[in-house]
């Protein structure tokens, strides 16, 4: 029997540990160690072996061959096994190299890939895969190799009991004398490896003194002990995670936690991750991705495929796509090369109430259910995208007098294709950019990019807000008056020198009284007094809000803005209110009315215009200024019917309305909105029917610079009046066909006039009127329109 020399075995010892430390996935990781050589380095190895390989021939070969590690020839990489074969053996594997001690799975399939070439064409070499007991599993015999790099592959099953093989190439051919081969790149994985995800155990990191474990059942996690959410960066490496991960496959890798939000809810819902592999800095915002508002994110439901946002609240353990969710940017995937399976990842602690449990990667171009994640199951393919359904521009509005643009909140280079008004916002709040009394401190980051995206992008840009009670400094109320007026006059003054080519501003937010004026009311800001309180007008801390705002932001349009106001006539009339003493004043040159889905899914459309038509009166342009429409309650699966058929009551409305000069929507991306089932374009980037159909409106309805003309009925119209029973206002509407005298008065029940409102000559058009009952007893009354020969009543009921 002829003697083999067998070099030693350097790396099986280093695979073993490997394994260990990579967890769960490990098993299912490339099996060939150093199997592209580029853990060698270059020269001959024929006498020392190297690191995952067995070099072997038998010793009475005469010249012996000779394996090189080289650098010159190679196919990925900086390295290649280079064998020179001079004298020949008897068998095939008289000459060899074996990629040894290859841990497998009784009965699992394995993909095996290989690539070779020849300094001569012709050369001849088997690449085989078997047992310890030399029995085969597969074999490519010979494979006859040219002067270019060609790959080969074979697909094989572990048929027996065996956990260990091996892998030989035979280079003892005839046609190999005198040649040189090279090899590159072997791998040995199993057929489901890069579909699995890769996962990590939170815990399993080299944990920072301020990331303890935690345990919840039989489930261990983690959660930072602190708060530090002033910065874009964890703060020091106590608060941080490092993560050593095996790949079984280069590619690129979506990244997804489990997760569970403490009972903060949007306080305690957020973390960092690394911007890529590697070691990060601890106080660097370049290097940290920052993921908030996972309290409304997430899937637990076995069968559901982690893809989009989730709409999951706190409380539950629940898987999220972190692609998908709020980000300080836009996550991108992580790139895994070949020759560098093993990569560092880093996490950082933000908000002391969220816990982690674990995290996975999983490749872009596969789904994972929450099965998939929890049990390390292969993902499966993607549907593709239908690039028919994504919006590739103009704006819809563009080139119109009426603007429809939408909130800002990062880096969107899809932006423009949709909207021609940028509204920052959460960035433009007070609270979002004086986190510190420290005026030096205040962070502008987020507002100068939504400015500067404006600009640079010719769309209007209103700035959203100077004051409002709620997401204000968490300092100011402690401060009294006087401390308070100049820092508001600070405030004012820093953003109109910043910013001093604004289009509009929300000067005032939601100031009515129970929803968020800075009163101090169930946790919202207290400086109301500082800007001269209620005053001998019921409202001089306004007037002082928007004196102060005319001062310092000379050239930006000025805009009182609050919610629940068209959906309500009572509320209408309070708006109005005010406006009318900003307008006195020369204060004001625009309307704010909020259109969120809690206050227009259930609405009257009458209502809506008849409120409309009040503002438009005072003769300042009105703009809907955060529009969002999806499930009726935010509730459920979003439902792209009724989304629709929202879209479809609604939009019409407050488009074709002549007073309204904008519309803009508060959010549009998947994973992106307050409202969860409110998005219009799915994280894919394809549109939901809801935004398809409004583009096809706005383009078969525009507006130009002059508005088109109101419709002129065939006939005399009178309409129901709305609301009916009412108190104690309600409109009524009714249509005059040619110039005409008209009459519209209002009686009791015995027949009583009680009030004159139309007695003039109109032409034709459309008319609304409102009817003020002040004064009158609850009960049945009267309202009858008349013109020449033309009589028509209705009846109303005023209930107090």
């Amino acid at each position: 029997m002829k003697r083999l020399t067998i070099k030693p075995l350097t790396g099986l010892f280093l695979l073993a540990t490997m394994l260990v430390l990579s967890g769960p996935a490990a098993l299912h990781a490339q099996l060939v160690t150093n199997g592209g050589f580029e853990n060698s380095s270059t020269g001959d190895i024929s006498a020392t072996g190297t690191r995952g390989w067995l070099v072997q021939f038998v010793n009475t070969i005469t010249p012996p061959p000779v394996y090189e590690i080289v650098s010159d020839t190679v196919r990925q990489g900086n390295r290649a096994l280079k064998v020179t074969v001079h004298g020949l053996g008897s068998n095939q594997w008289d000459i060899q190299i074996v990629a040894d001690s290859l841990p497998v799975r009784p009965g699992a399939t394995y993909n095996y890939t290989v690539w070779a070439k020849a300094a001569r064409a012709g050369a001849q070499v088997n690449f085989t895969v078997g047992n310890y007991s030399y029995a085969e599993y597969k074999a490519i015999r010979p494979a006859t190799l040219t002067t270019q790099w060609q790959k080969y592959t074979m697909t094989f099953t572990v048929t027996d009991n065996q956990t260990i093989i091996r892998a030989p190439i035979h280079f003892n051919y005839a046609a190999d004398t005198s040649n040189a081969i090279y090899i590159d790149n072997l791998q040995i994985v199993d057929i489901n490896a890069g579909k699995l995800p890769v996962i990590a155990e939170a815990e399993s990191g080299v944990r920072g003194s301020n990331f303890p474990v935690l345990q919840d059942g039989v489930v261990s996690y983690v959660a930072v002990a602190t708060n530090f959410i002033t910065g874009g960066y964890p703060g020091d490496t106590s608060r941080m995670i490092t993560y050593q991960v095996t790949f079984a496959d280069s590619g690129k890798y979506n990244l997804y936690a489990r997760v569970r939000v403490g009972a903060g809810g949007f306080d305690d819902d957020s973390f960092f991750y690394g911007n890529g592999f590697g070691v990060k800095r601890d106080t660097a915002t370049a290097d940290w991705i920052i993921v908030n508002g996972l309290a409304s994110a997430g899937f637990s439901d076995a069968t559901a495929v982690v893809g989009g946002p989730g709409a999951l609240g706190s409380g539950v353990w629940k898987w999220v796509n972190l692609k998908n969710a709020y980000q300080s940017t836009p996550g991108q995937p992580f790139v895994v090369n070949i020759d560098s399976l093993e990569q560092t990842f880093q996490i950082g602690g933000r908000e002391n109430g969220l816990d982690i449990d674990k995290l996975a990667f999983g490749k872009t171009s596969l789904s994972f259910t929450v099965a998939n994640l929890d049990s390390v199951q292969a993902g499966t393919s993607e549907t593709p995208v239908d690039t028919n359904a994504i919006w590739k521009g103009p704006a819809i509005a563009s080139g119109m007098s009426k603007f429809i643009g939408c909130s800002y909140a990062g880096t969107d280079t899809n932006f423009t294709k949709y909207w021609n008004q940028v509204t920052p916002e959460n960035a433009g709040k007070w609270g979002s950019v004086g986190v510190t009394s420290d005026t030096s401190q205040w962070i502008w980051t987020g507002l100068d990019a939504a400015y500067n995206f404006a600009k640079s992008n010719h769309v209007i840009f209103k700035h959203h807000c100077l004051i409002w009670g709620a997401q204000q400094p968490t300092w100011i109320s402690s401060l009294d008056s006087a401390a308070q007026a100049g820092y508001i006059e600070t405030w004012f003054r820093m953003v109109g020198q910043r910013y001093p080519d604004m289009d509009q501003i929300d000067v005032v937010n939601e100031p009515l009284p129970g929803h968020n004026p800075p009163d101090g009311i169930s946790g919202r800001a207290n400086y109301k007094n500082a800007l001269g309180g209620n005053g001998a007008t019921g409202w001089d801390w306004v007037i002082r809000a928007f004196t102060l705002a005319r001062q310092y932001l000379p050239n930006t349009k000025l805009l009182l803005n609050d919610f629940g106001i068209i959906n309500d006539n009572g509320a209408t009339t309070s708006l109005l209110q005010i406006i009318d003493l900003l307008k006195s004043r020369s204060l004001i040159d625009g309307i704010g009315v909020q259109g969120h889905r809690f206050e227009l899914e259930g609405a009257d459309t009458n209502m809506i215009k008849g409120n409309l038509s009040r503002l438009a009166a005072t003769g300042l342009p009105i703009y809907i200024t955060e529009f969002d429409l999806g499930n009726l309650g935010n509730s459920g699966t979003p439902n792209d019917a009724t989304q629709l058929g929202l879209y479809q009551r609604i939009f019409p409305v407050l488009w074709r309305h002549p007073g309204v000069k904008g519309i803009t929507l508060w959010g549009y991306r998947e994973g992106q909105v307050w409202q969860t089932t409110c998005f219009l374009v799915r994280y894919t980037g394809t549109s939901r029917p809801a935004l398809t159909w409004m583009a096809q409106f706005v383009k078969d309805n525009p507006v130009s610079v002059a508005e088109p003309a109101a419709i002129v009925p065939a006939t005399f119209e009178l309409e129901q009046n709305f609301p009916n029973p009412f108190n104690p206002t309600t409109s009524i509407r009714y249509g005059v066909p040619r110039s005409s005298q008209v009459t519209l008065t209002v009686f009791d029940m015995l027949g009583r006039e009680i009030r004159t409102l139309v007695n003039e000559v109109q032409p034709a058009g459309q008319y609304t009127v409102d009817f003020d009952g002040r004064g009158l007893a609850s009960g049945v009354y009267f309202y009858r329109l008349s013109s020449g020969s033309f009589n028509a009543a209705k009846k109303f009921v005023m209930v107090k």
